[in-house]
């Protein structure tokens, strides 16, 4: 497998985001058994990637699993851009720290709900200014606790949590865990994220169904030139809360759905993990 990403990634917010579609879509390479062994994946934009195969071409759109908070009048846009700020300042943080910066992480961080309503408030100077400290005080301790918990072997994964001693002295209070992943051989850049608050509703058929129903609708203008198209449902498993029910998420991921994509696939990033979904074409 050919993968055309050696291209320099300036710092614009656009060029980010396709910095981090390329990580994961390399980490989704990697971890579905079922994808083409022979062909060439470039950077598209509708869809955002697209495979050439010696047989054909396939599309592969890359889209999060969105979920709705329980309080609807909370402001999501903010609270993921300011948790989106903290992971990128942590990770710049650890990149400059005397640390062998080369080993690829995947770095993983649920933030508790009860940083939720500071995020909500930031709408003035002063309160700028204190989200502003917040965000590089919280990414210097995420840098250091990652720094002091690195995973020697491939694969490996370390969990940093009240659970452990480690965990309990050191986690900020708006931190609830880290998982910290060595990717090496596997990637070559860093992925790290945040989870998004932890008071959301757990991945379900309606969930899965509404995203599927989103992309469909753009499906027309996507390439036509590609034989096979395929979604591609990024879930982070740290939001599935205490509230997470097993029973209601087995059923989701074996429920059929009506589906103009070709495959709908749910990659669990956390954990590398892919299931393909039953889907009945439309």
């Amino acid at each position: 497998m050919t993968i055309d990403n050696n291209v320099q990634i300036p710092s614009t917010n656009s060029e980010k985001k396709d910095r981090r579609e390329w990580t994961v879509m390399n980490l989704f390479i990697q971890s579905y058994q079922n994808f083409p062994a022979r062909g060439e994946v470039s950077k598209s934009e509708r869809p955002d990637f697209i495979v050439d195969t010696p047989s054909k071409r396939i599309g592969i759109e890359l889209t999060e699993l969105k979920y709705d908070r329980e309080d609807s009048e909370f402001n999501m846009r903010a609270h993921e851009d300011f948790l989106n700020q903290v992971m990128c300042y942590a990770e710049s943080a650890y990149l400059k720290s005397e640390i062998d910066s080369s080993l690829p992480l995947v770095v993983d961080v649920r933030f508790s709900e009860r940083i939720s309503p500071l995020v909500a408030q930031c709408d003035s100077r002063d309160s700028e200014k204190k989200a502003e400290l917040m965000r590089l005080g919280l990414a210097q301790e995420i840098a250091n606790i990652v720094s002091e918990n690195l995973p020697v072997a491939t694969g490996k994964q370390y969990i940093v949590d009240r659970t452990s001693k480690y965990g309990d002295m050191h986690l900020p209070s708006f931190i609830e865990k880290i998982a910290i992943t060595n990717v090496s051989g596997l990637l070559k850049e860093h992925l790290w994220y945040a989870s998004i608050s932890t008071r959301v509703k757990p991945l379900s058929i309606q969930s899965i169904s509404q995203r599927i129903k989103d992309k469909d609708k753009k499906l027309e203008g996507y390439d036509t030139g590609c034989d096979e198209q395929w979604l591609l449902i990024v879930q982070n498993s740290f939001l599935m809360s205490a509230k997470f029910d097993p029973i209601a998420a087995n059923k989701a991921l074996k429920h059929k759905y009506p589906a103009k994509f070709d495959r709908v696939l749910i990659f669990e990033r956390s954990h590398a993990k892919v299931t393909e979904l039953k889907i009945l074409k439309e």
